[in-house]
């Protein structure tokens, strides 16, 4: 069968392994049942299949406990690279929406309890010009009124399950959540999430996102200094190992390789979920592949494998696209090499490394800048050799 480049609507079916992670996520989430709210960081490679891990752990929640998930990528694409606290808060608020809604079969007159009990919430000081709404009711414009609303949203989750015996907790993921980087003020946008979740027993937030490990953004969220201060539990989602992968595509394919072969498409994938699937799914189940056929084949369907650099490579401005290119052309550069190199303005660069850096493209080593990702890397070269020039 062809494996999923995207989350499949049948989680279940096409999910593989995972289980000591799940097990470990699962034991700080069961808290929840004790009025225990653990607050969780979940980081990893681009492609490692972060998404897909914690859509499946969402999937599996008892009915006791309401899941949201927010993808802050949509604010981020939506928005052309400006993000704000308002669009935040709203899509937060409209997931939360789209829990109650899913959830209202499960319990009798949920949606019509959660309507009235909001009615009486003393919203009068609110400017319902523009607003959006949950479950019908305007929810006001944020100009004047940030300070409610962030207040409001920010307490929602608890109050609804504070308001329902069966209900024992609400997780919400913040998925893409290095793009909060992009705030005017990140830093008080994340005091201000912990000022609310330190107080509520049985709500869970997890903030993933591809973020590189030398990110700033940790720090400012789950560093020393940051507004959780260490205290988020981090998970780290590893790329699948060697065995892993041989066993996932033995059990979910009729492909064929030589220990040469198989030992060369581990190289080239790295065990990332994501470009194994790609990979998988130009190979024929009647060939054998050796190391060469890999290789052949690997530079011959290089844009189908890469889908995922293809659709990112597309996101980047003309400035970062530049210093990519130039990572690429020099392996590593310092800083000053960096200035030497690029025609940019100094506040420029510094601008587009950090943004670079927190998206996951590129890493910091040793007072180096290098890219992070080798697929990204192959693929950039390999298009250069064949078109004599770079994507644009």
């Amino acid at each position: 069968m062809n494996l999923p480049l995207n989350i499949p609507a049948d989680i279940d079916k096409y999910f593989y392994n995972r289980k000591e992670d799940i097990k470990l996520i699962n034991a700080y989430l069961n808290m929840l049942n004790e009025g225990i709210a653990n607050q969780i960081l979940v980081t990893g490679f681009r492609a490692v299949g972060k998404t897909f891990f914690l859509k499946k752990v969402l999937h599996n929640q008892p009915d006791s406990i309401l899941t949201s998930y927010v993808d802050l990528s949509k604010i981020y694409g939506k928005e052309f690279a400006k993000i704000s606290e308002e669009e935040v808060l709203k899509e937060i608020l409209k997931q939360i929406n789209h829990t109650i809604l899913e959830y209202e079969g499960k319990i009798p007159n949920f949606k019509n309890d959660i309507i009235n009990w909001i009615k009486q919430l003393p919203l009068k000081s609110y400017d319902f010009t523009n607003s959006t709404n949950i479950l019908d009711i305007p929810i006001p414009e944020i100009k004047d009124n940030y300070s409610k609303l962030s207040e409001f949203v920010m307490e929602l989750p608890q109050k609804i399950v504070d308001q329902y015996d069966n209900i024992n907790g609400f997780i919400i993921v913040i998925d893409e959540f290095q793009n909060l980087k992009n705030l005017e003020n990140p830093d008080a946008f994340f005091w201000l999430m912990r000022s609310f979740s330190q107080t509520q027993h049985n709500v869970t937030y997890i903030f993933t996102g591809s973020i590189s490990n030398t990110s700033d953004i940790i720090d400012m969220i789950n560093g020393p200094t940051g507004a959780y201060g260490g205290r988020m539990i981090q998970i780290n989602i590893k790329p699948f190992s060697k065995e892993e992968t041989f066993n996932y595509i033995t059990e979910r394919t009729n492909l064929t390789f030589t220990d040469d072969g198989f030992k060369e498409f581990y190289e080239l994938t790295r065990g990332m979920p994501s470009y194994i699937n790609s990979f998988c799914n130009v190979l024929d189940s009647s060939e054998i592949y050796d190391k060469k056929k890999i290789i052949n084949t690997f530079l011959i369907k290089l844009d189908q494998i890469n889908v995922l650099w293809l659709t990112v490579w597309g996101t980047f401005s003309e400035t970062e696209k530049t210093i990519i290119i130039n990572l690429l052309e020099n392996e590593k550069m310092s800083w000053n090499d960096l200035m030497s190199k690029i025609s940019y303005s100094k506040s420029t660069i510094i601008k587009y490394v950090e943004i670079l850096n927190n998206r996951g493209i590129i890493d910091h080593y040793y007072n180096r800048y290098v890219i992070s990702d080798s697929m990204l890397k192959t693929w950039l070269k390999y298009k250069k050799e064949m078109d004599g020039h770079y994507p644009y």
